[in-house]
């Protein structure tokens, strides 16, 4: 009877790993359900009970969200390696480090977080390819609507494509409707049914459209 519950508690706790890539994880190389290991990673980003990665180099499909629970143990910049439970949840790729026992995260060092930079065009050709990914939206943007729960919707000067901007990082109480930014920098993931930008800063500026490109109804609209 005592071994078969050494046994029976050896298979609990060993679990074996599949071995692989974010970009594995992303484009369906590895199933939903599996338990991964990926090595040499950076974090990107750090919240309350999760944190993001992404491996370099960076591009589509190379970060992904990871749910620790508690407080993560790691800063923005660590390199690490883990392992943990492949999920979906709610549309939103994750690695759950609550499972198996032995998931983790292990720093393995200290490398630069990777600066990728994108128009309002590129993102919104694939959303789902930047999602969790820390970027840069290079695009000038003007503060069209403020929306409820703390987000509010900004426009492109170039493209008019609109970027939900969320304020987890961010103090919402010094958002005003027609502020300009140069650009924006933030984490992109997905949330509550859409893909948000958290940002972490923005760089302000005054409005540079040129007269010719905007209408005086779209002029009051802004300032409205």
């Amino acid at each position: 009877m005592k071994l078969f519950m050494i046994v029976g508690l050896l298979a609990v706790m060993a679990v074996s790993a599949m071995a692989g890539t974010i970009y594995d994880i992303r484009t369906g190389l590895l199933r939903i359900g599996d338990v991964v290991e990926i090595e040499d990673v950076v974090v990107t980003a750090v919240q309350s009970n999760s944190f993001c990665v992404t491996e370099l180099p960076a591009g589509p499909y190379t970060s992904i969200w990871v749910y620790q629970g508690t407080t993560p143990s790691v800063d923005m910049g660590d390199r690490v390696t883990l392992k943990g439970h492949y999920r979906d949840v709610f549309g939103r790729s994750e690695i759950n480090l609550r499972w198996p026992v032995d998931a983790g995260a292990i720093v393995t060092g200290i490398g630069a977080v990777p600066d990728i930079q994108l128009t309002t065009t590129e993102i919104m050709a694939d959303p789902e390819a930047w999602e969790s990914a820390l970027i840069t939206i290079t695009d000038g943007m003007i503060v069209h609507e403020i929306l409820s729960r703390g987000q509010w919707r900004s426009t492109s000067v170039e493209t008019s494509l609109d970027v939900i901007f969320d304020d987890y990082f961010f103090d919402f109480a010094t958002v005003d409707l027609g502020d300009c930014y140069n650009n924006a920098f933030g984490l992109y993931t997905w949330h509550d049914g859409a893909y948000v930008f958290k940002v972490l800063s923005v760089a302000l500026t005054d409005c540079t459209i040129a007269n010719e490109n905007v209408s005086f109804g779209e002029m009051k609209a802004i300032y409205r």
